[in-house]
C-alpha cells in the first residue's frame, strides 16, 4: 500500500467521522423542531435542569389532582344547593299552610293532610339524592339511603325532640325502621331491626329493655318483651310480632334507641396545600329534622279528629317549622359559602397550572425559527460534505498508475 493510499485512508476515516456527527446533530434538531423540545428524555437536560422540571411537573399534577377533587365537590355542591332550594320552599309553603289553618275544621284538616304528605315526599325525594351511585345525605354510609318514605311514617308517637350529638338517629332515619306502634293495649312491632339497636318499652311507668341481637326479627323482639313483660307482672303474650298486653298494663310509651357515627359524619376535602374544606351534610342534621319534625306534625293535625289535638299539633307545627326556616337558611349559606370557595379555587389552581407550564416550557422549549435556520445550514453542509467523500472514494491507485 502507498503512502497517497494510507492518507486517503485517514481522510476517509476523518470524513465518515465528520458524516456521522453532522448526521447525529441533524437528528437532534429535527426532532426538537418536531417536539418543539430540547430533548425528550430528561438524561439529556444538566442536572439542574432535570431537577427543575421533575419538581415543576410533580407540582402541576399535584395542582391536577386538587382540581380533580374540586370538581367531585363542586358537584356535591350544586346538587345541595338544588335541594337546599327546594327544602327551604317546602318549608315556607308549610308554614302559609300552618298560618292559614289555625283553627279545626274536618275539610280544611283532610287538605292538610293530603298537603303535608306531599311535602314529605318532597323532602324523602331531596335527602335521598345520588351522584353516581353515592347517597350524599348519608354521612358516610355512601350505599345507604339515609330517609325511609317519610310520608308513610307513623304520627302515633311523635316528639318535638332534636338529635344534635350524633348519639342517637331520629326515627325518620333509614336504619330506625324498627318500631313499636302503640294502640289500645298492643304494641305492633315492625320493621328491620340492627344489631345494637335498644328498644324501651314502658308500662306502669316501668321501663322494660331489650338490645337487638345479629339475626333478630321484628317478632322476635317481640317474643323477648312478651317474656320481659310477663316477667315483670303484666302478662303480655305476642303473635306474630303484635304485643297484647293485659289490662292490668297500661302502655305509657315505646322508644328505639339506634346509634351509628357514620350516619353523621360528613365529608371533607382538601382542595390545596393545607386547606381542607368540611363540604358534605347530613340527613340527621338539625335543620332537617326540624323541618320533617314539623311537617309530620303537620301531618298528624291534618290526622286530628277533635281540636284539642289539632290545635297543639299545629302549634308544635309551627315552631319547627319556624326554626326549620332559619335553620335551612344557615346550611343554605354554608352551601353557598363554599361554591364561592370551589371557584375561587379553580381559577388559583388554573393560574398555577399556567405558571409552572411556562416554567417547564421555559426550560424545554427551543427557538423554532434558529432551529429551521440551522436545520437548513446543516443539511448544506452535509450535502457538500457528501460530495467530498465521494470523491475520495474514487482514488485509487490506478489514478497514479
Amino acid at each position: 500500500m502507498t503512502i497517497s493510499s494510507i492518507s486517503n485512508l485517514s481522510v476517509q476515516g476523518t470524513l465518515t467521522s465528520v458524516l456521522q456527527a453532522e448526521q447525529s446533530s441533524l437528528t437532534t434538531l429535527t426532532t426538537q423542531l418536531s417536539t418543539q423540545q430540547q430533548y425528550t428524555d430528561l438524561t439529556d437536560y444538566t442536572p439542574s435542569q432535570a431537577r427543575n422540571l421533575i419538581s415543576l411537573q410533580s407540582t402541576a399534577t399535584q395542582r391536577q389532582a386538587y382540581l380533580s377533587v374540586i370538581g367531585t365537590v363542586s358537584t356535591n355542591l350544586s346538587v345541595y344547593d338544588t335541594t337546599l332550594t327546594d327544602l327551604e320552599s317546602v318549608a315556607a309553603q308549610a308554614q302559609t299552610i300552618v298560618n292559614n289553618n289555625q283553627s279545626f275544621n274536618a275539610d280544611s284538616a283532610s287538605n292538610v293532610s293530603i298537603e303535608s304528605g306531599n311535602y314529605l315526599q318532597s323532602v324523602t325525594a331531596d335527602l335521598n339524592q345520588e351522584i353516581n351511585g353515592r347517597y350524599i345525605y348519608s354521612g358516610t354510609r355512601y350505599t345507604t339511603a339515609p330517609v325511609q318514605d317519610l310520608a308513610t311514617l307513623s304520627t302515633s308517637s311523635l316528639t318535638p325532640t332534636i338529635q344534635t350529638d350524633g348519639s342517637t338517629l331520629p326515627t325518620y332515619d333509614s336504619e330506625s325502621s324498627l318500631v313499636g306502634a302503640v294502640s289500645g293495649q298492643t304494641i305492633n312491632i315492625t320493621g328491620t331491626p340492627i344489631a345494637g339497636q335498644e328498644m324501651t318499652i314502658t308500662i306502669n311507668n316501668s321501663a322494660y329493655n331489650y338490645t337487638v341481637q345479629a339475626g333478630d326479627t321484628a317478632t322476635d323482639v317481640a317474643a323477648n318483651f312478651a317474656a320481659e313483660i310477663s316477667g315483670g307482672g303484666v302478662p303480655t303474650t305476642n303473635s306474630g310480632g303484635v304485643l297484647t298486653v293485659d289490662p292490668s298494663g297500661t302502655i305509657n310509651s315505646t322508644n328505639v334507641t339506634t346509634t351509628d357515627a357514620a350516619s353523621y359524619t360528613t365529608d371533607q376535602a382538601s382542595i390545596d396545600t393545607g386547606f381542607t374544606v368540611n363540604y358534605g351534610l347530613s340527613s340527621n342534621n338539625p335543620a332537617f329534622q326540624q323541618l320533617i319534625a314539623g311537617l309530620r306534625y303537620l301531618q298528624a293535625a291534618g290526622q286530628s279528629t277533635d281540636s284539642a289535638t289539632y290545635t297543639s299539633n299545629m302549634q308544635q307545627a309551627s315552631s319547627l317549622i319556624t326554626s326549620a326556616i332559619s335553620s335551612l337558611q344557615a346550611v343554605h349559606t354554608a352551601v353557598a359559602n363554599n361554591i364561592n370557595v370551589m371557584t375561587s379555587e379553580t381559577a388559583s389552581q388554573n393560574a398555577a397550572i399556567t405558571s409552572l407550564t411556562n416554567q417547564v416550557a421555559d426550560i424545554q422549549q427551543v427557538d423554532v425559527t434558529q432551529v429551521s435556520t440551522e436545520i437548513t445550514a446543516l443539511q448544506t453542509i452535509l450535502q457538500a460534505s457528501y460530495l467530498v467523500t465521494g470523491d475520495i472514494e474514487k482514488l485509487s491507485i490506478v489514478s497514479y498508475l
